[in-house]
């Protein structure tokens, strides 16, 4: 019985597969051609590492015009989505299709299984075909050239999942084409930017709180089409365990978002074809999500003005086109309160990400001195509106007696002492970094001025004049290892004291770190 079942569901994909002849030769085609110009970029390289006589050889990639293609094919399975599920906006295919003794739980596993087979089977393909390849030309270290071409291909079928992911549950979801196409689109880009946007713009910003370089919010700019962010030499993620959860966890939200979709797509009949939008509820949270990215974007610049008439008029656009229907004044008005009903929502949504320290972030501490050699400051920046004073602490440690190679003055103190530093630190940011000081005006500074410290002659409150403070913790391990293999822990964070605590501030301040007389670090105006 099963077996005849899964003879039924393969049957019509084929009969789905062949029938795409067009898109099937078109994946093919850039496949193939990735495939081979990938082959023909891909080299292994020798480098010799910094104060060393021994060589590092490594994969490496003359070209990326391979890999481009390789991008553009797994971009092309919106292609196959649109022409397999086409009888969701087509009358004539979905009365063919209907009119079949399928199931629509069969459909949608038939229609599975014919995206495959055009897009994932190729890429697949292609992908063995280069690694068995790659593996032969870098022979020298044949192991770490299939590991390097295995993860880069993982993130390429990542995208392709994703890609389809998007475009099956945007398509089942219309009933007009156009809306199919333009909605998986931007979802498609929302989807990948509103994570690394809401982090960067949100969290980050209202935290002052910033691991350093790459490493801040690497996990929240790594989903969707930013998934490319994995690979390795030009990716964030320096481990292959990183890269490998990060790239499981994305493949795993895209055959979510596809196991979801079949729960839409069974409800879908012919009485839905060519309607703009199947649902009411995928309209708004369309809306709102496209509304949202665009805000958090125009938050980080000087200019309101521009960023609302911008959101406004993409937004009046996609409701005009969806509408097909005679736009009444009253249906115009509803347009515009909803608009406002979102910018409403998405400023209730930041002053919440700053009256908590960017939901909570603010509180994240270094924990660890993991290298041998490590900077750390204090600064202060007291601002009375009439002149400003800057005060520098700080101090570079070389950890378990480590010389210094280049003669600068530093301490050389054991792991443990290192560890008790940087405990003070962080009592010290816990007793100071509070956010009982934050109030309204403060966020609309930020957020509508760009400036969380404004001033203002006629406002008596900033007359005792602002401290801001700016403390990090860096350490690297460029003493025990070679140039090609330094790491690098970074942490940082900027906030602000009221003025009365300022004193005893930097009398705790001096008694953690020296405070340097450099007439650059200190100097008033």
């Amino acid at each position: 019985m099963a077996q005849k079942y899964l003879e039924k569901i393969n049957k019509a994909s084929t009969a789905e597969y062949r029938n795409r002849r067009k898109i099937r030769l078109m994946i093919l085609i850039i496949t193939v051609a990735a495939a081979l110009f990938e082959v023909t970029d891909f080299s292994v390289r020798s480098y010799k590492e910094y104060n060393s006589s021994n060589n590092l050889i490594f994969p490496h990639y003359e070209g990326f015009f391979g890999l481009f293609l390789m991008f553009v094919a797994a971009s092309f399975g919106a292609f196959a989505v649109y022409g397999v599920f086409s009888d969701l906006t087509n009358k004539q295919t979905a009365d063919v299709q209907l009119s079949l003794p399928m199931s629509a739980k069969d459909r949608y596993y038939s229609k599975l299984l014919a995206v495959a087979k055009l897009h994932i089977l190729p890429l697949l393909g292609a992908g063995i075909f280069v690694i068995i390849a790659g593996a032969i030309k870098g022979h020298v270290i044949m192991g770490q050239c299939i590991s390097y071409l295995l993860q880069l291909h993982c993130v390429i079928l990542a995208e392709a999942l994703f890609v389809d992911a998007i475009c099956i549950f945007c398509m089942s979801c219309c009933g007009a084409k156009a809306e199919g196409v333009y909605t998986s689109i931007i979802t498609g880009l929302c989807a990948s930017m509103t994570p690394f946007l809401v982090f960067n713009f949100t969290i980050e910003r209202f935290s002052g709180v910033n691991l350093g370089g790459d490493e801040s919010g690497k996990y929240f700019a790594s989903f969707g089409a930013l998934v490319g962010m994995c690979i390795s030499d030009t990716g964030v993620f320096d481990t292959t365990a990183e890269r490998i959860t990060v790239l499981i966890i994305n493949i795993l939200l895209s055959c979510l978002l596809i196991f979801v979709t079949f729960f839409i797509y069974r409800k879908r009949d012919g009485r839905h074809v060519g309607k703009p939008m199947v649902y009411d509820l995928f309209m708004e949270l369309f809306m709102f999500t496209g509304l949202f990215t665009l805000f958090t974007m125009f938050s980080y610049i000087s200019s309101w003005g521009i960023g609302l008439t911008i959101a406004l008029i993409i937004y009046l656009v996609i409701r005009i086109v969806a509408a097909r229907a005679k736009i009444t004044p009253k249906l115009f008005a509803v347009w515009l309160l909803k608009f406002g009903a979102s910018f409403a929502v998405f400023v209730a949504i930041m002053a919440a990400g700053y009256f908590t320290g960017g939901f909570g972030h603010y509180k994240l501490r270094n924990d660890k001195i993991k290298y041998d050699t490590s900077r750390m400051q204090i600064h202060t920046t007291l601002d009375d509106g009439y002149s400003v004073e800057n005060r520098l602490f700080e101090k570079s440690y070389y950890i378990d007696e480590n010389t210094d190679p280049d003669g600068r003055s530093a301490g050389n103190i054991s792991r443990a002492e290192a560890d008790e530093k940087l405990h003070q630190i962080n009592a010290f940011l816990d007793k100071y970094y509070t956010l009982e000081n934050r109030n309204f005006d403060d966020f609309m500074d930020m957020m509508f001025r760009q400036n969380i410290f404004y001033y203002d002659d006629d406002d008596d409150s900033t007359s005792e004049g602002s401290v801001e403070v700016y403390i990090s913790v860096s350490d690297v391990n460029d003493l025990k290892y070679s140039y090609s293999d330094v790491r690098s822990n970074n942490f940082e964070v900027s906030f602000d004291i009221p003025a009365e605590k300022y004193e005893d501030f930097l009398k705790e301040a001096q008694e953690i770190l020296p405070e340097t007389d450099d007439g650059y670090d200190r100097y008033y105006y």
